[in-house]
C-alpha cells in the first residue's frame, strides 16, 4: 500500500481480530473512524492538515482495507469494542475521536457507551442520522454483496476512471477502497448503526456534528435530535452533501478547528 512518506502502519490483535491502523503527527491523540466502504487512507488529506497539532491514528474497519473480515461481529457494540481495543492497545488517552457516516456511529455509541472515553467527539453526517431504508436487512446485505463483487470484477482502474470526473484527487484512493471491501461488510448493513434519539442522551463529551445541507424542515428535526447532546453543537455546511470534508473541504476544516480551539 502506498502511504505518505510520515505515516506509520501496523496492527493491533482485538479480540482475535487483526485491525491495522495508520499513525501520523505529534499531539494529543485524535483518533479517525471511516465511513462505510472507505478505509484509514481516506482520510489523507484532514490527517495531513491536523498532524501538526496531533498524534493523529486512523485505522481499517473489519471486513475493509487490510484489517481482518470474520465471518460474525458487526453489531454497532462489535465496533464500539474494536474502536475501544485500538484505543487500549496503542495505550491512547484522552482521545479526540472524529467519525464520518458508519465511523461517525461508532465513534457516538463509544462515547455514549464509555462517557469517561473520550476528550470530545466530531461526527460528520453519522450513519445514526441518516434516514432508515426501505428494504430489508437481508435486501441490503445481498445488494451490498452483489456490490463488492462488481468492485472486485471491475478492479481499481476502472472504478477509478468512475470516479475521475467527480472526485480526480480522490478517484483512486476511494477505487483502492472499494476494491479492498472484503462481502463480509454487508452484516454491517443488516445489523444497521443505531439512532442518535437513543444514542445521543448518554454522551456527555463535548460534541461537534457536520450535516449535510438540507431543507428548512430537515434542519429543524436535526437541530431537534442534536439538543439531546449534552454539551453539542450541529452546523449544516452549505452546499455539502454526506461526505462534509470531500464536498466542502475547507468550511468543514474552519468548523473542526474552531470546535477543537476550544477542547
Amino acid at each position: 500500500m502506498n502511504l505518505p512518506a510520515d505515516w506509520q502502519t501496523d496492527s493491533v490483535d482485538v479480540d482475535g481480530v487483526s485491525l491495522q491502523y495508520y499513525r501520523t503527527g505529534e499531539g494529543p491523540p485524535l483518533v479517525m473512524a471511516h465511513g462505510f466502504t472507505d478505509n484509514g487512507r481516506c482520510w489523507e488529506p484532514l490527517v495531513e492538515d491536523l498532524a501538526d497539532d496531533y498524534d493523529v491514528v486512523t485505522y481499517d474497519a473489519r471486513a475493509h482495507g487490510a484489517s481482518d473480515a470474520p465471518e460474525t461481529g458487526y453489531e454497532p457494540s462489535d465496533r464500539v469494542a474494536d474502536l475501544v481495543g485500538l484505543l487500549d492497545a496503542l495505550d491512547l488517552s484522552d482521545p479526540i475521536l472524529l467519525g464520518h457516516s458508519m465511523g461517525g456511529s461508532t465513534v457516538a455509541l463509544a462515547a455514549a457507551m464509555h462517557p469517561n472515553l473520550p476528550r470530545a467527539v466530531v461526527l460528520e453526517d453519522p450513519a445514526c442520522m441518516l434516514d432508515i431504508p426501505e428494504s430489508g436487512p437481508d435486501e441490503r446485505a445481498a445488494e451490498v454483496r452483489n456490490t463488492v463483487r462488481e468492485w472486485s470484477e471491475k478492479g481499481v482502474d476502472t472504478i477509478a476512471d468512475e470516479y475521475r470526473d467527480d472526485r480526480p484527487e480522490l478517484a483512486r484512493r476511494l477505487a483502492v477502497a472499494r476494491t479492498e471491501c472484503r462481502p463480509e461488510i454487508a452484516e454491517i448493513t443488516r445489523a444497521g448503526f443505531g439512532g442518535a434519539a437513543e444514542i445521543f442522551p448518554d454522551i456527555t463529551a463535548p460534541t461537534l456534528v457536520l450535516k449535510a445541507d438540507a431543507d428548512p424542515e430537515t434542519r429543524a428535526a436535526h437541530l431537534d435530535t442534536a439538543d439531546q447532546l449534552a454539551d453539542g453543537r450541529l452546523v449544516h455546511v452549505p452546499d455539502a452533501g454526506h461526505c462534509i470534508f470531500r464536498d466542502q473541504y475547507d468550511a468543514g476544516l474552519a468548523e473542526l478547528r474552531a470546535f477543537l480551539r476550544r477542547v
